[in-house]
């Protein structure tokens, strides 16, 4: 609050006195670290189990490991934040979680808490619906760039925002081409609804597979991901126990199958369409 008073001097009026200068207390402490356990079934198919923080690039090994029953346990995690669970099984498939949150999910939470502490109205709603799902996937359709390959794994949309899981790979010679080689990534994109339509949120994709290899090479390679794999470990270092089968045989509309060709004919799978809007003929739900 700031205090102003008037004093005599001299016969007159003058301001005097510095204002008190207040600052408001955090909203939220650090985050606590805390542990996630995750047991993975039939045990004899894991070879490897870690933990990923895509907001961080942070990769993370078990401290403690059942190879018996399939069980890990990841201590001293940070806290308020997301982890992939990855799994490597013995017939050489790389299984891992995939946090489909925003980008900024843990600012968003923070803005939130203090809309409320200082009883400001909520942000904008927007609800996501087909017509926002196919305005997505159309944009990735029209997209002109270096790759000659591409194709949507994932689209989850939250209001006003979306996130996308998208396989964009070149398989055509380019620059510099050596012998058989491709370039194939699996990348994480963000956008967000303004001003009536959606754009795409620059400089922020997280990028999770990106390799140079020969064809051949590449054709021995199956990677999936699946959201059921992604743990919240929150502020105050706590996580629900994960328990997760690995499927019989391999989704190839959840990433990239060993043996496929580089164009896929698979649907997406969309998150957060209201229970009564379902996809489109050219997606499909989870």
């Amino acid at each position: 609050m700031w205090r102003i008073w008037l004093l005599t001097l001299s016969g007159g009026l003058a301001l005097a006195a510095a204002p008190a200068v207040r600052e408001d207390a955090p909203s939220s402490s650090a985050p606590t670290s805390g542990s996630v356990t995750v047991q993975i079934a039939p045990a004899a198919k894991v070879k490897e189990i870690y933990a990923l923080c895509r907001a961080t690039g942070q990769r993370y090994k078990p401290q403690r490991a059942d190879q018996a029953t399939g069980q890990a346990v990841f201590d001293n995690l940070p806290g308020d934040a997301h982890y992939d669970i990855g799994v490597v099984t013995s017939d050489g498939w790389q299984v891992e979680g995939i946090d489909l949150s925003w980008h900024e999910d843990r600012l968003l939470r923070l803005a939130a808490k203090r809309r409320v502490e200082l009883g400001l109205p909520s942000e904008a709603a927007h609800e996501f619906s087909r017509a926002d799902a196919d305005e997505l996937l159309k944009y990735v359709r029209d997209l002109q760039a270096f790759e000659d390959v591409r194709r949507v794994l994932y689209l989850r949309g939250d209001g006003q925002r979306a996130a996308m899981l998208v396989e964009p790979m070149r398989a055509r010679e380019f620059y510099n081409h050596q012998g058989d080689e491709i370039i194939w990534r699996t990348e994480l994109w963000y956008f967000r609804y303004r001003y009536g339509g959606w754009e795409r949120v620059p400089n922020v994709e997280r990028v999770l597979e990106r390799r140079r290899i020969s064809a051949a090479q590449w054709q021995q390679l199956t990677v999936l991901y699946y959201p059921e794999l992604c743990v919240y470990l929150d502020e105050h270092g706590r996580s629900q126990p994960l328990k997760w089968t690995l499927p019989a045989e391999p989704d190839p509309a959840r990433g990239r199958l060993a043996g496929t060709p580089p164009a896929q004919d698979t649907q997406p799978i969309i998150i957060g369409l209201p229970a009564d809007e379902p996809a489109s003929s050219k997606a499909r739900q989870p």
